[in-house]
């Protein structure tokens, strides 16, 4: 069945020449009305594909008609035309949620390309405004799992700055405390959320790449620079920029980018041009940046600006009492992921939770609780799932086996981090990850330390 268009037009000899037009097309069929009233209770009885409404008429106008069928449906394509093309008329149309705005008489070709277009792009804009509608019951307050006192402040803190939209945000606290998760609550509770939560790690690229990927760059501008590309700001302009691991950016590109947050203004690499955005920015980090700051690789004034809002998540041993929520919740969303009946956690496998140190906090919790639904058969998941937290073997569940580290005193400093840094990799078995989260430090910083000290 052709989708059907409806023409709204008091002027009838001019609505029914557009709607032979249309039907000759064959791609749509079409309805006409004179009067708003008769327009409205059609629309209610057969909601139409396509509404096509003369902007000046006796009764109503096209902008009130658009407010009202915008509010009725907002994702219906609606086409304004007028004999009179104002400027003024136009950007009203559009405010009101137009999708285009036509002056009479609109060339045929141009029309039926219009609605063609409209008509293939509704079904894309529906299910982007479904997945948007789920991430932000996913990334909501109600996200921030928890009811320790410190957790309530975490959410507090997410209330209060979703409700201002400039002002910059700083997360601190160790890894796997759930930054991410935090930004992005603050993302989806704020007024950007409409827009795009764009995440770049500061740590994963060398700083010409990393300028290149954040501010984008223009055609030439470098060797391999075939055509201009936009960068991460341009893309979260008008949602939320998210820079995880801020102390990792590059000291030659801090000074740009605090040039960025001044002004929020730019240019892109070999660029000319200044390019205006508007987003709220967050940063992250697990590093202490007031020691950066004074060592001289963090600039202060960088500092300062990106702290204008900073909140430290706490860490999982601190929140104990919120260890069995949390696991629980892991245990559902694998269970279900998985395809599993796994319905409860065993009180001694609970116990083993609670007394673990979790270094590597609610990441490595969730972690453990994965590896262990896709292990266990049973619909319990029992202490002897959990063998890395001592559920099989270990004599002390508080510790890794084997954490005590012996500091010989003939050792320098730098002959003694080498060594630490080596016994730490092999009480995780070579995880990188782990082992830094364990050290204190970023993966990437692990990787300059083992390179500096030789180790494999």
């Amino acid at each position: 069945m052709l989708p059907t268009v409806y023409i709204l037009d008091d002027d009838a000899t001019t609505a029914k020449l557009l709607s032979a037009v249309l039907d000759t097309s064959k791609r749509v069929q079409s309805e006409v009305f004179t009067a708003a009233d008769a327009f409205f209770e059609r629309c209610a009885e057969a909601p139409p594909a396509v509404v096509i409404t003369d902007l000046v008429m006796p009764d109503t106008s096209g902008i009130d008609v658009t407010r009202r069928l915008r509010e009725m449906d907002p994702f219906l394509p609606i086409f304004v035309l007028t004999a009179h093309g104002e400027m003024q008329s136009a950007i009203d149309a559009l405010k009101a949620g137009a999708t285009e705005y036509l002056t009479k008489p609109a060339s045929q070709d141009e029309l039926m390309t219009l609605l063609g277009r409209a008509l293939e792009e509704r079904p894309l804009r529906e299910e982007a405004a479904s997945i948007q509608q789920e991430r932000r019951k996913e990334f909501s307050l109600g996200a921030i799992l928890g009811s320790h006192p410190k957790v309530e402040e975490v959410r507090e803190f997410v209330r209060r700055v979703a409700a201002i939209p400039r002002p910059t945000v700083l997360l601190l606290g160790e890894s796997g405390t759930g930054k991410n998760l935090v930004a992005r609550a603050i993302h989806y509770s704020s007024t950007h959320s409409a827009g795009r939560f764009v995440e770049i790690n500061c740590s994963a690229l060398p700083a010409h790449l990393l300028e290149a990927e954040v501010f984008g760059y223009q055609k030439g501008a470098f060797t391999d620079a075939r055509e201009t590309k936009r960068g991460l700001i341009e893309l979260a302009d008008g949602g939320t920029l998210f820079l995880d691991e801020i102390a990792d950016l590059p000291f030659e590109l801090q000074s740009k980018f605090l040039n960025f947050l001044e002004s929020r203004r730019f240019r892109r690499v070999g660029g000319t041009d200044e390019i205006a955005v508007s987003l709220r920015l967050i940063t992250a980090t697990n590093r202490d940046l007031d020691r950066e700051v004074r060592d001289g690789t963090f600039r202060a004034d960088l500092y300062y600006r990106v702290s204008v809002a900073s909140h430290v998540l706490p860490p999982l041993r601190d929140i104990k009492e919120d260890v069995s929520q949390l696991a629980d919740n892991f245990r559902e969303v694998f269970s279900r992921e998985f395809r599993k009946h796994v319905t409860s956690i065993a009180p001694e496998a609970l116990a083993l939770m609670q007394d673990w140190h979790w270094p590597g906090n609610i990441r490595e919790l969730r972690n453990v609780i994965e590896r262990a639904l896709i292990f266990t058969d049973g619909d319990t998941l029992m202490a002897t799932d959990l063998p890395e937290l001592g559920g099989v073997g270990a004599a002390d569940p508080a510790q890794p086996a084997g954490a005590s580290f012996p500091i010989p005193t003939n050792l320098s400093l730098a002959d003694s981090e080498r060594e630490y840094i080596r016994h730490t990799l092999e009480l995780f078995d070579g995880n990188v990850q782990r082992s830094a989260e364990s050290l204190g430090i970023s993966r990437k910083n692990l990787w300059e330390k083992r390179k500096k000290h030789g180790l494999p």
